[in-house]
């Protein structure tokens, strides 16, 4: 038997569905059929019944999901106790980051940790806000930056920084977006994000209040590149009031700025994991770089203005 069997059939007990667990395994669905049949065939049970609506977990499989579930704490506790024990921390930290290195203040983190752990390597990938937690639960990601909401209980996040966010849109607009209602916002021309984006979050949350649903031109994950159409008169997004207030940008977009909108900044880990000393030292030293004590998971503030 072997690790990578029991992860699986812990994703796949989990979702309920092999090619949505595959996905999250980040291998394709028959390599999952494979690992769950050759576990049943070591084991001598059935795990799952296959039935047109996903995968079912057998009496035999829901207890023996007990067991790999505790198999499976055991090693990660293992891998915490062992890095406890080193006196110098080494190896390798990946982190997910989900904006422009610059705002994260990746350099100060890089130079900060150099200093206080030279043996620790870090390694950043890219991604959205809602694939950085589910890379988190696969353990693809150590930690990650995170914006907004965090919905898993299987997640610790400590807040660094509140954000403030605008509506922006093309210069040319200027006159007619400033002075837009709430009704008249919806019905300009939306550059949005996925659903699982938490920009698209506070851009519904925003609406939904009024019962309203805004104008959809354009659907896109990028923010660089949701900037670049804005300023080309593609529509109005939701943006960080930073971005807008660039140089580059300054004159270039018009602003509606009449409700108060902001999302947080986090660094997210398995809860779990906390405990892990390069996850200490990774919050720790966020925590100095931002100027915030460690906090207890929030949400994103959106009010509006009396």
């Amino acid at each position: 038997m072997e690790i990578y069997q029991l992860r699986t059939f812990q994703m796949v007990a989990e979702e309920g569905h092999l090619t949505r667990a595959a996905k999250r395994l980040y291998a394709s669905q028959p390599a999952v059929s494979i690992h769950i049949k050759t576990l049943e065939e070591e084991l001598g049970v059935s795990l799952f019944v296959r039935t047109p609506k996903g995968m079912v977990l057998t009496q035999d499989g829901r207890q023996l999901k007990e067991h790999a579930d505790k198999a499976l704490a055991i090693l990660d506790d293992m891998m915490c106790y062992a890095g406890e024990q080193r006196s110098t921390l080494t190896g390798l930290l990946k982190i997910g980051i989900n904006t422009e290195p610059a705002y994260l203040r990746i350099s100060e983190l890089f130079s900060t940790m150099k200093t206080h752990c030279p043996k620790l390597r870090i390694h950043l990938l890219q991604s959205m806000t809602g694939e950085i937690l589910n890379k988190l639960e696969e353990g693809i990601l150590d930690a990650g930056f995170m914006y907004g909401e965090n919905s898993s209980d299987k997640i610790s996040a400590t807040e660094l920084q509140q954000f403030k966010l605008v509506v922006a849109g093309p210069m040319a607009w200027r006159d007619k977006l400033e002075r837009a209602s709430i009704q008249e916002l919806a019905e300009f021309p939306w550059i949005l994000t996925p659903t699982d984006c938490p920009f698209s979050n506070v851009t519904s949350q925003l609406f939904r209040q009024y019962g309203l649903q805004p104008s959809e031109a354009a659907l896109v994950d990028q923010e660089a590149t949701i900037l670049a159409m804005i300023r080309g008169g593609a529509g109005v997004s939701l943006v960080l009031e930073q971005d807008a207030q660039q140089n580059e940008f300054k004159d270039q977009l018009a602003i509606w700025d009449k409700h108060e909108l902001s999302l947080k900044l986090s660094i997210a880990c398995l809860e779990k994991r906390l405990k892990d000393p390069m996850i200490q030292a990774l919050v720790n030293t966020l925590c100095q770089i931002w100027k915030v004590g460690p906090k207890e998971e929030g949400t994103a503030r959106l009010s509006n203005d009396a």
